[in-house]
């Protein structure tokens, strides 16, 4: 939109809020729709140069775990309706958004893209990990197929404001930060705490795919995330220092932790895109604090 970009957001805001939009809503066109009907994707694909994928339904560790099967139906479809409806409908750039979940759970860290179709995704995202597998076959498949060109995005750890705080589907960002400031002591910490991740603030990873839908070359992939990582343990003494708390953390390892590590290669991304991450995890996390007060706040009303 600040590019002077035509943009029409299709969802159907069963995850996702129209509130999001307000700062740009008299900018842009909104359909709200469910892309899982295939008519929906000709209708929002209709006069595209350039179509996003980032329908999907994506959910925390827990849900994942024990519901393999609506993970993965859900999400083929929803990849296979609107990349089809892009290609019959004459969109010459396609972004499919696939995800770090396609990596084996004992992926090489920091983790590259050669990674991403070897064994089996991690078990506790299984689902989801291999509709999104199938989802960039398809890419690859239409760009060699038909006059669209497709490219493959795999993001890691994204963050930020606006993100889900239902403790049965959100992140754990937004899970920690729920449980601190509801006044939990000790505050439970799914696994060790010993497992290590690499978070990318949301208008990053944004701006890292704008660039990409620029400058990548057609079905290809290409990891979106930071190399720098930190343990669950660490990122939670992080949370309690920016909000001046000191609650004990009570590890549950009886609930699954996933990757033991999962970092992004980024050589490939720095090469084609130049871009290094601007926002701070620290930055990014009181950001991710504000939003769950003004959540609190209006479930208060």
């Amino acid at each position: 939109v600040q590019d002077g970009a035509q943009v029409t957001v299709a969802d159907d805001f069963s995850g996702g809020r129209l509130e999001n939009l307000k700062s740009v809503l008299e900018k842009i066109a909104v359909e709200r729709v469910d892309l899982r009907d295939y008519a929906n994707c000709g209708k929002v694909c209709r006069g595209q140069s350039i179509v996003f994928n980032l329908a999907a339904k994506v959910t925390g560790i827990g849900y994942n775990l024990t519901h393999h099967r609506e993970m993965f139906e859900i999400n083929m479809q929803l990849q296979q309706n609107v990349i089809h409806a892009a290609a019959h409908e004459g969109v010459k750039r396609f972004v499919q958004i696939s995800t770090a979940c396609t990596y084996p759970h004992d992926a090489i860290v920091p983790t590259p893209e050669s990674e991403g179709m070897r064994g089996e995704p991690e078990p506790t995202n299984q689902g989801y990990g291999w509709a999104k597998r199938m989802g960039e076959r398809l890419a690859e498949y239409y760009t060699r197929e038909t006059e669209m060109e497709a490219i493959i995005v795999r993001p890691f750890n994204i963050y930020g404001p606006r993100d889900y705080f239902d403790l049965e589907m959100c992140h754990v960002i937004p899970a920690l930060v729920r449980r601190i400031l509801e006044g939990q002591n000790p505050v439970e910490i799914w696994g060790s705490g010993n497992q290590a991740r690499s978070f990318m603030h949301a208008k990053d990873t944004a701006r890292g795919i704008q660039l990409l839908a620029e400058k990548a070359p057609p079905a290809d992939s290409i990891n979106v995330g930071h190399e720098e990582m930190i343990t669950i343990k660490d990122l939670f003494e992080l949370i309690c220092g920016i909000l001046k708390l000191k609650p004990k953390a009570f590890f549950n390892t009886e609930k699954p932790e996933g990757y033991p590590v999962r970092a992004a290669d980024g050589t490939k991304f720095r090469a084609i895109t130049g871009f290094r991450p601007q926002i701070s995890l620290a930055e990014g996390i009181a950001e991710v604090i504000t939003e769950y007060r003004k959540y609190l706040y209006a479930c208060s009303r």
